[in-house]
């Protein structure tokens, strides 16, 4: 695969993820976007942490069957 093609594959990707949409190919897997909510952390010691929203790309491969 040569590098422009790579680095315009990778940009198609990256936008649709950021559109929040998946993103499957065939052979290979799915992107998925992922949002966690923020969420309140407390530790043994009685200190509460609030852990901020974060967005994260899950990926699921591909069951291939040979």
């Amino acid at each position: 695969m040569s590098k422009k093609l790579e680095n315009a594959l990778l940009e198609v990707i990256r936008d649709q993820i950021n559109q929040k949409n998946k993103v499957r190919i065939d052979g290979l897997g799915t992107f998925h976007p992922h949002h966690e909510p923020r969420y309140h952390v407390q530790y043994k010691n009685g200190k509460v942490v609030l852990r901020p929203p974060k967005d994260s790309i899950t990926f699921t491969p591909e069951n291939n069957k040979a």
